[in-house]
């Protein structure tokens, strides 16, 4: 277990109780399906209220854990929240790294998100109304699902499968989207370092003047392949982010370059860091979640 796994690992132990502690009453969950049976972790977990009068709008969830750890069981609060409000969610697990290397992080989500065809023959799903999000890591794969559904020419590069379904919306909560500017971050323990070569399966330079060898290192940051195309977005992202910081901005100014809609919502305290959002006892948590309830209820809207 390198220092990265290590690392992630405690945080999943120390923050579940305090990130899962809501349960809504009426939400159904149905644990590990599998959405490709050749690799066993590719399952996810649906969540949803019975008696649904018309198709259910779609959530896919996709967890964080710096690309190294986390799983689909701590993110039951936030599957249950979404549930509550009438979607269905499809909150996933994925390939991790350092034992798989880009590109098996968007090939699983991707993956996952076509695999809602065949969830759709089961359950009264709304196809045309699938919003992607995630946290951290998982934001970046929900990103980079969004980058390769609007960009043919991506999905063939990094060989990815093709996206059968056009995301209707992302929302996506403190990831890291560009690979140049993620290298430059003063991560403790040499985590940059760490993460990126687990993830790549790239060994860097002291100064990482080799990454140009790499070589998808144009396709690797999904904010590179933002285009006009895009579905409307939401971003959260911390001022002070220990993780990724400034990593939001890029990403926001992107989009709005591109003339799609897109809303930002972000922390400035210290003590309101990564992933703020799961702390749902406080007032940031609470002003972020409403901005987002308020973006998915307008895009169910249209």
């Amino acid at each position: 277990m390198n220092r990265a796994e290590f690392i992630f690992a405690a945080i999943d132990v120390l923050f579940h109780p305090f990130q899962n502690y809501i349960t809504k009453e009426g939400v159904e969950c149905i644990k590990d399906i599998s959405y490709n049976d050749q690799y066993a972790e590719c399952k996810g977990d649906i969540y949803f209220k019975e008696g649904a009068k018309e198709p259910m709008p779609v959530i896919v969830n996709v967890h964080g854990g710096g690309f190294v750890k986390g799983d689909k069981k701590h993110r039951k609060s936030i599957a249950h929240l979404y549930a509550d409000r009438g979607w269905f969610v499809w909150n996933i697990n994925y390939r991790l790294s350092p034992k798989h290397k880009f590109p098996a992080l968007p090939y699983d989500v991707v993956s996952a998100i076509n695999y809602l065809k065949v969830l759709s023959e089961k359950y009264n799903l709304n196809l045309d109304k699938v919003v992607l999000t995630g946290d951290s890591a998982g934001a970046y794969a929900a990103t980079y699902a969004v980058a390769a559904a609007f960009d043919d020419n991506l999905t063939a590069k990094v060989g990815l499968p093709k996206s059968e379904i056009k995301p209707a919306g992302l929302v996506s909560f403190c990831g890291i989207y560009d690979l140049m500017s993620s290298l430059k971050l003063k991560i403790p323990f040499g985590m940059v370092r760490c993460i990126g070569e687990g993830y790549l399966g790239f060994k860097f330079n002291k100064d990482y003047s080799n990454i140009v060898e790499y070589e998808l290192v144009n396709e690797v940051g999904p904010s590179c392949f933002v285009n006009e195309n895009w579905c409307p977005c939401l971003l959260t992202m911390a001022k002070k982010d220990l993780f990724c910081a400034g990593q939001g901005e890029i990403l926001y100014n992107n989009i709005k370059n591109a003339g799609v809609y897109v809303v930002e919502k972000h922390s400035t305290k210290f003590i309101d860091n990564h992933c703020y959002h799961f702390n749902f006892w406080t007032k940031t948590s609470k002003d972020t979640m409403k901005a987002v309830y308020e973006f998915l209820d307008e895009l169910y809207a249209k």
